[in-house]
């Protein structure tokens, strides 16, 4: 089995961890949320039987994706069941040279197609590949938090998003000293959706998603899920002070100055 081979099986493993802390947290509800994870590197050189894959006719919108071996979510799948299930809720797929499909390598009988969020996933690696990023994991997920304070017209803009974010406690501030994107709401799994998400990752690692989540890339599936939940402690953070009935201080613009001396913070884009 494919999924048994050892470098590959640690990436299922971590898909599992992730999965099960999204739940744990609320942020999966159902079959919310979905992740993919670029494992060419690992997939050198295997032989792939002939006989194990299933073609499923999809626009590939970048031809730097030929060839390349990705493990996502399979479309309905339950992040809180990539643990107990891996085969049934995670596919091993090879994007077809002629980019017209995907292959699924490990192919049941059982077996749905792609999260309806892989054409976001897929432009979102373009763009990694094109620019010699180094972040191989792609994360999207509905943190409650973050969700609610996009729903607050105040703060729903990529400048007053930050400014509150980093105001509220310092860590995000060292963790995340680039801020976030802010893509305004687009409707979900569309190509449309994908484009806005590029243009802010240029200079962000996370970029929320108004009134609908936020996608978060990083060397690995555990890296991505940690910047999101620094900005949604953060979040948090904000709306105990409001159900307590009174409006946080937050830090002064010169607690924040004094952050990025003290830590000499650079974005890490």
């Amino acid at each position: 089995m494919l999924f048994k081979k050892s470098r590959l099986k640690k990436v299922i493993e971590d898909i599992g961890e992730v999965g099960t802390l999204l739940w744990q947290k609320g942020w999966a509800e159902r079959n919310a949320g979905n992740v993919s994870v670029d494992v060419t590197e690992i997939m050198a050189g295997m032989v792939i039987s002939e006989q194990k894959k299933k073609k499923i006719v999809f626009k590939i919108p970048d031809e730097i994706l030929a060839d390349r071996f990705y493990l996502v979510t399979a479309t309905g799948a339950r992040l809180r069941d990539t643990k107990k299930f891996p085969e049934e809720n995670i596919l091993l797929v090879m994007i077809d040279k002629k980019l017209d499909g995907y292959y699924i390598l490990n192919y049941t009988d059982s077996q749905r197609p792609s999260t309806s969020e892989f054409i976001s996933h897929l432009l979102i690696y373009a763009f990694l590949l094109r620019n010699n990023r180094k972040e191989r994991a792609i994360l999207h997920t509905h943190p409650n938090h973050i969700i609610a304070l996009t729903h607050i017209k105040k703060y729903a803009n990529e400048k007053k998003f930050n400014k509150l974010i980093w105001s509220i406690h310092p860590e995000v501030k060292v963790v995340i000293p680039e801020g976030a994107g802010f893509v305004p709401y687009r409707c979900p799994g569309t190509e449309e959706l994908g484009n806005e998400t590029i243009k802010r990752l240029k200079n962000h690692r996370i970029v929320i998603w108004e009134k609908h989540g936020c996608v978060a890339v990083g060397k690995d599936l555990l890296e991505a899920f940690d910047l999101i939940d620094t900005i949604n402690k953060s979040a948090e953070l904000f709306f105990i002070c409001k159900s307590a009935g009174f409006e946080p201080e937050g830090l002064s613009d010169r607690q924040i100055k004094g952050l990025i001396k003290n830590f000499n913070l650079r974005s890490h884009v």
